[in-house]
């Protein structure tokens, strides 16, 4: 590898200067086993419902595979892919609080059935003549399911359909239709939850919580990574034009911080809907295990040098 080209991807300085920062790496380890554990002790002391499908094993196990995906990315130094996943932390937050802040069945039921229609929706592409299947023809050509396969996928619609046709779910069913029959897809579920004409967006869930100024910091902040649109994430402008190298060891303290924050809040809330008597277990933990890496700061300044253009 050339010196130039290592400037912009220099894996084992990278590799070497996370080792600086062990303590967030370990740190974030242990908040992902934690909450690991606590997902099957949820499980365990739900009723097994909607909500708790919704609640547990849909977006507490999310958050963990994001935490985890950060905690990977962090013992590498890839700091900069990791706020992919803080940013999709933040909004999984934000929407379980304001799930849990008022009519909570109504919003589980809604998100319930945006993803039955989901599921219903690309498994109906499967089968011959149906108007899903009409809507992308040339991939249907390529696929040809064996009878088995066929009268599988007929199966499961059918029981979609038997559900969606449920007294507590036929009414928010057909408030979905306009749209998909109209354009061929779904509104977001909250979308079709919200009262028109509000509507409602990440961003106006995030005002109802209380939790604007983070949304802007992170969420709005972060999008624009998300979409390959932030100029000044990757280039530096001075005398000289800069591009910063593709591996960035010197954020894994924000990182740390960003994720520990998000996540935690998350397991409050799961602990609070599930088991109440453990929050001060979880609290006594944060004093005594975790609290002192969590508000560490650092005095070492480490910045991979960048590459004029």
């Amino acid at each position: 590898m050339s010196d130039l080209t290592k400037a912009i991807l220099d894996r084992e300085y990278s590799l070497e200067m996370v080792r600086h920062f062990k303590d967030d790496t370990d740190l974030l380890n242990e908040i992902l086993d934690y909450g690991s554990q606590l997902l099957l002790r949820a499980t365990s002391n739900s009723p097994r419902d909607e909500k708790a499908i919704c609640i547990i094993y849909m977006q507490l196990r999310q958050v963990l595979v994001h935490l985890d995906g950060i905690a990977v990315l962090a013992s590498a130094g890839c700091c900069f892919s990791a706020v992919l996943q803080i940013r999709s932390i933040l909004e999984i937050a934000h929407a379980m609080e304001w799930i849990l802040l008022a009519d909570t069945d109504a919003k589980i039921r809604h998100l319930w059935v945006a993803n039955l229609r989901k599921r219903r929706q690309w498994q109906s592409r499967g089968i011959p003549g149906t108007p899903e299947a009409a809507l992308d023809p040339d991939a249907v050509s390529r696929f040809s399911p064996t009878p088995e396969q066929l009268a599988a996928l007929k199966e499961e619609v059918r029981g979609i359909d038997t559900f969606l046709a449920l007294p507590e779910f036929s009414a928010i069913n057909a408030k979905f239709q306009p749209t998909y029959a109209a354009r061929g897809f779904d509104k977001q579920w909250y979308e079709v939850y919200a009262t028109p004409p509000d509507n409602l967006s990440i961003r106006k869930i995030a005002d109802a919580i209380g939790k604007i100024k983070e949304y802007n910091y992170i969420y709005s902040h972060f999008s624009a990574v998300a979409h390959g649109g932030d100029l000044y994430k990757n280039v530096v402008f001075g005398q000289s034009i800069f591009i910063n190298p593709v591996r960035d060891p010197q954020d894994v303290p924000k990182l740390r911080q960003w994720a520990a924050t998000l996540v935690l809040r998350v397991y409050r809330m799961v602990l609070e809907q599930y088991l109440p008597s453990e929050i001060a277990h979880l609290d006594q933990k944060y004093v005594n295990e975790w609290r002192v890496r969590f508000l560490k700061e650092y005095s070492i300044n480490i910045t991979p040098q960048d590459t004029i253009i």
